[in-house]
């Protein structure tokens, strides 16, 4: 289950249900009127300034007229099938299924003849727009986004860091939140943005390489910022071109992604500070003090780079240390 850790609303009472997808759920008004006694209705969410995630579930038929958001909204289906009406077209939402996009200020509605459980990603309109700006170099009076059914092969990789982000908000510690959620809607924001937006996918000819002095501000800022996150608009901020630029011109350069040789940098940092011998404290510290964006996050990338992990078995390390 997703958002476990996460406060929790959980009720059978038809009128609290229909209260609650008032209240909590976006929703105008919901349709009960064919739901069977007992239906359990299950709502937990993690809400951010920039974004947010909800859960919620129900296991009886119900019908959604939901009034329009400020923000974008994308559906992943984890249990059952719904129809989703939005812009007078039905999707059909299931598991095996992309997710539906919701355009923010459009009225929509959902069925769900036999009760469901979808995650729901919130992202804030003009956090998109800016990183949108910060992707192309242009700016855009509207986002144009197609829905993930219309998208190519990145739909997979977008709807994996939004569950991604979703698992690792039930394991981070408190410490490194700030950070997972840093670089968690920067991933999913650049996700959303290379695989639905319209104005990136009818993007004309590659854009022109940066500067070899340009290029070297972006590297040069890496090596002496390692340890904070790097956004879309931070890349732009760094190098004064477009961040479609720097991250299309990195990989011929260096034969890695921009992301990749961040990560070989914190990797190489960490490597330097873990001491002989070290507890869990001592690897949750340096992996915090090198950006990574959790400790599950640092010890599977340290492993994958140097075949081993960055804990020490107890059976190594010296008395009083266990």
């Amino acid at each position: 289950m997703l958002l476990q850790t996460y406060p929790e609303l959980r009720t059978r009472d038809l009128d609290a249900i229909s209260a609650a997808f008032k209240l909590k759920a976006f929703a105008g008004g919901a349709d009960l009127s064919a739901a069977r006694a007992g239906g359990e209705f299950v709502f937990r969410a993690a809400n951010f300034k920039q974004a947010g995630l909800s859960r919620v579930g129900y296991d009886s038929s119900i019908m959604l007229e939901v009034d329009p958001s400020s923000d974008i909204l994308i559906a992943y289906q984890l249990r059952e099938v719904s129809e989703v009406l939005v812009d007078g077209e039905v999707i059909e939402n299931g598991v095996i299924h992309p997710g539906c996009l919701i355009p923010s200020e459009r009225p929509w509605s959902v069925q769900n003849p036999n009760g469901y459980q979808v995650l729901m990603l919130r992202v804030e309109t003009e956090t998109l727009r800016r990183k949108q700006l910060a992707l192309l170099g242009t700016d855009h009076a509207r986002l144009e986004l197609r829905q993930p059914r219309l998208a190519g092969a990145t739909r997979a990789l977008l709807r994996e860091s939004v569950l991604n982000f979703a698992k690792e908000l039930d394991v981070v510690d408190r410490c490194f939140l700030p950070s997972l959620v840093v670089n968690s809607v920067d991933e999913i924001c650049l996700g959303i943005l290379t695989s639905l937006s319209e104005h990136y996918l009818e993007a004309g000819r590659p854009p022109a390489a940066p500067s070899g002095v340009q290029m070297g501000r972006v590297e040069e800022y890496i090596v002496a910022n390692y340890q904070r996150p790097l956004t879309v608009e931070a890349i732009v901020e760094i190098s004064g071109v477009s961040a479609r630029s720097v991250l299309r011109h990195f990989l011929p350069r260096h034969g890695y992604t921009l992301h990749d040789y961040l990560a070989r940098i914190r990797l190489t940092m960490a490597q330097a500070s873990l001491p002989a011998y070290r507890d869990d404290a001592t690897v949750a510290s340096v992996a915090l003090r090198c950006g990574f964006s959790s400790v599950n996050q640092f010890v599977q990338a340290y492993r994958n780079r140097f075949g081993e992990s960055p804990t020490v078995p107890l059976g190594e390390r010296p008395p009083g240390r266990h």
